[in-house]
């Protein structure tokens, strides 16, 4: 079980994460075009935790070399928020005015596969398609890394990160995670609703990702402003 302060700090990370409308778009149409939602769905969730964990230790490796260098300090730390959160301030007024295409033709022909091929084969290519998908979702990235960097700088040890680890992974993921158990459970009706969510999405993904991402990156912020104790 993890620290409660340090899941005090990660829970709110690990939900922006999890906001990702691109992702839960792509997988929702590779899902569609699955003839075995079993292998592609378990594939790309694999390829996803496997970016999620990098991203994840390489913010413990960064939270650690902080403190081990001694610049720790709240000034320091500030410094990155300010930096991460005016990133996302940017990366939420980019996604307001500039809607990103998600069904192209490339991705379109990527994501078919001939029902012939072996098992294997399925989930390399699916597992390549979550961990790409997740590689280039930029603004899952920083949340992820922040999380990470809280995790190093904390230095509660390995019972303690495993445990953050685990909970930042389960929320992270959440959008993959609850479509694919409802995939496996009543796959019927998954796929009736999975056009028209798929449709919602795409029309409504930047505003939904402006409105996450403006708000987390004020946020982050004022953590940063906090720090310098000036509010």
């Amino acid at each position: 079980m993890a620290d409660v302060n340090i899941l005090a700090q990660i829970i709110p990370l690990s939900w922006a994460a999890a906001v990702s409308p691109t992702v839960l778009s792509v997988f929702l149409v590779m899902m569609s075009m699955s003839d075995n939602p079993k292998i592609s769905g378990l594939s790309f969730y694999l390829g996803a935790l496997f970016v999620l964990l990098v991203t994840v230790f390489l913010g413990i490796l960064l939270g650690n070399t902080l403190t081990n260098s001694g610049h720790s300090d709240p000034s320091t730390v500030a410094a990155i928020d300010l930096f991460l959160g005016a990133i996302l301030v940017l990366l939420g007024i980019r996604s307001a005015f500039f809607k990103e295409s998600r069904n192209s033709g490339a991705l379109m022909k990527y994501l078919q596969i001939d029902s012939d091929v072996s098992s294997f084969a399925k989930f390399r290519r699916y597992f390549s398609i979550g961990l790409l998908t997740f590689l280039i979702n930029f603004s899952t990235a920083i949340f992820v890394l922040a999380a990470g960097r809280e995790i190093g700088l904390a230095k509660l040890g390995i019972v303690n990160d495993l445990g953050a680890i685990v909970v930042l992974a389960l929320i992270s993921l959440i959008v993959v995670e609850v479509p694919l158990i409802f995939f496996l459970v009543l796959p019927d009706t998954a796929e009736k609703i999975t056009e028209p969510l798929n449709q919602w999405i795409s029309t409504h993904s930047n505003y939904v990702m402006a409105i996450f991402c403006f708000a987390i990156g004020l946020l982050v912020i004022y953590n940063g402003i906090a720090r310098l104790g000036i509010v």
